[in-house]
């Protein structure tokens, strides 16, 4: 009989039919992981439109390639695993001492590695799922583009955690063993990454299609003033969108896409939203307002009135935060914005309007007695300057000035007058509520200002810590908002004292 070379330490036999059983093994298993795998992740991104910041996590077609690559990858590794312990498991019964001690440090190896993997893998899994789904995480965490490296190779390290032990257990033939189980990973993987059990495209679209940002493309201003509605119970969000379709005119949202309203509606639907409270917190129910930048002032006008006909007076200008890395559609910039009371309707002073307008005037004396239903009266006894917003410029007292120099002006009023002092505000009705933003904000921001300066001084604790406590209505009252901006029954007055030929 012929000695051959490592007669002393046989190899483990695998026929033909062991190796493919094998390879079939791995498949099937690994197409089940991978199944599970995908169908998790739709679930998971599915719920982060549900729970928390409710904010979809989209996947744009290449990303979905790479996770899904990832995932495959994954599966293929946990599915080699599980036809490599097999297969040694019913190849080594009936061989030497020495290959059986080989095999069953390679089993060890593989299983020490596999469940390691898969204990840590679930619970990071776990960890960043609750986070994503409570949290808009895809904001501040991208796997893809912070962690590609980790992507590529944890994959490869799990799949070749047992190779070290394996490749002792077939010597002479690991190169040809390598190439081969590698070809077939890197197939397997690649093939399963084009395959989608679920449309994650029809996904993204059913869950947008709901979202009138995301339908009409709604893009809020920025602001550095920033206030916050807490209690949301008191709160209810309104769209108002730019029709890219039909008019110019905006359409108009109440909390979703599927309710529409016209500004005839809009008394009713705000007396549905107050009937959802009670009577005791009715006027503190606040209008969230998420407008598109490029809609004309003129459009919003009308709209707010028909709040303040239905007797809601609060209402908050919902803003991204100016200079964050965040963009204006974050989930924690929902809530904040420009706060603004509007003025009271008075609907007998809209009566006796519609009367005075139908009278001639001209060259009449128009005597403007003092009452609450209007404010043309009260600024002789404020010091006062009047902004006035146009397409391209503005004016402060009828001179032309720039963003820069109307914050140092701003300043400057209000800190040698308040609180003394009232600023008026005019819009041209074609400035884009964008521009209107930024102006308002200017206003607020100096005010917030000299509040904090204040703060400081006094109490050395800035402004916006303060709470419900004795200092903060303090330092309000010492430097309040006074921003007038006339109401349109305001404004129809003050036509009618200048037809006339009387003044204010």
């Amino acid at each position: 009989m012929t000695l051959t070379k490592g007669f002393l330490r046989p190899q483990p036999e695998l026929s033909r039919t062991n190796l493919i059983g094998c390879l079939l093994l791995w498949t099937l298993t690994a197409y089940i992981f991978y199944a599970f795998f995908q169908l998790y992740r739709e679930g998971f991104r599915f719920f982060t439109s549900q729970l928390g910041d409710r904010v979809l996590l989209v996947l744009t077609p290449t990303e979905n390639f790479i996770y899904n690559l990832f995932y495959a990858a994954i599966a293929s590794s946990l599915g080699f695993s599980i036809a490599l312990r097999l297969t040694l498991q019913n190849s080594i019964k009936h061989t030497n001492w020495r290959t059986l001690s080989l095999a069953r440090r390679t089993l060890n190896s593989e299983g020490f590695w596999t469940w390691s993997f898969l204990l840590w893998f679930g619970k990071l899994g776990s960890m960043l799922g609750i986070w994503y789904i409570i949290f808009a995480m895809q904001y501040d965490l991208d796997l893809i583009k912070e962690f590609p490296l980790m992507l590529a190779l944890l994959p490869l390290v799990l799949f070749y955690s047992s190779w070290p032990s394996l490749s002792r257990l077939i010597r002479w033939n690991k190169v040809k063993w390598f190439l081969g189980i590698t070809s077939v990973f890197v197939l397997m993987s690649t093939a399963f990454g084009f395959k989608n059990f679920i449309d994650f495209q029809k996904l993204n679209e059913k869950v947008l299609n709901n979202s009138p940002e995301h339908v009409y493309d709604l893009r809020k201003p920025n602001s550095q003033s920033q206030q916050r509605i807490y209690r949301r119970s008191l709160m209810f969000d309104v769209y108002i969108v730019k029709d890219t379709i039909t008019t110019e005119k905006p359409v108009i949202f109440f909390d979703w896409i599927k309710n529409k309203f016209r500004i005839p509606d809009i008394q009713q639907a705000i007396k549905n939203e107050r009937e959802k409270v009670s009577i005791y917190e009715q006027y503190q129910l606040t209008a969230n307002l998420h407008i598109d930048e490029r809609i004309p002032i003129k459009h919003i006008t009308p709209i707010l009135d028909e709040f303040r006909k239905a007797g809601l007076r609060k209402i908050q200008f919902s803003t991204g935060r100016k200079y964050s890395h965040y963009p204006a559609d974050y989930p924690a910039f929902r809530n904040s914005g420009i706060q603004k009371l509007l003025p009271v309707y008075f609907e007998e002073f809209s009566n006796f309007l519609d009367s005075a307008e139908q009278i001639d005037l001209i060259g009449k004396q128009f005597k403007l007695s003092e009452s609450l239903m209007y404010r043309n009266g009260i600024l002789k006894n404020y010091n006062r300057i009047e902004i006035n917003m146009y397409g391209d410029y503005m004016t402060l007292n009828s001179q032309r000035i720039d963003s820069l120099d109307l914050e140092q002006k701003v300043y400057g009023f209000i800190k040698k007058y308040s609180p003394d002092y009232v600023i008026i505000l005019n819009s041209d009705d074609d400035i884009t509520y964008g521009r209107y933003i930024e102006i308002l904000d200017i206003l607020w921001t100096q005010v917030d200002r000299l509040r904090n300066e204040m703060s400081l001084e006094l109490y050395s604790q800035p402004f916006d810590e303060w709470y419900w406590e004795h200092e903060l209505d303090k330092i309000k009252d010492q430097y309040p908002r006074n921003i007038l901006e006339w109401s349109t029954e305001e404004q129809r007055l003050d036509e009618l004292i200048k037809k006339a030929g009387n003044r204010r």
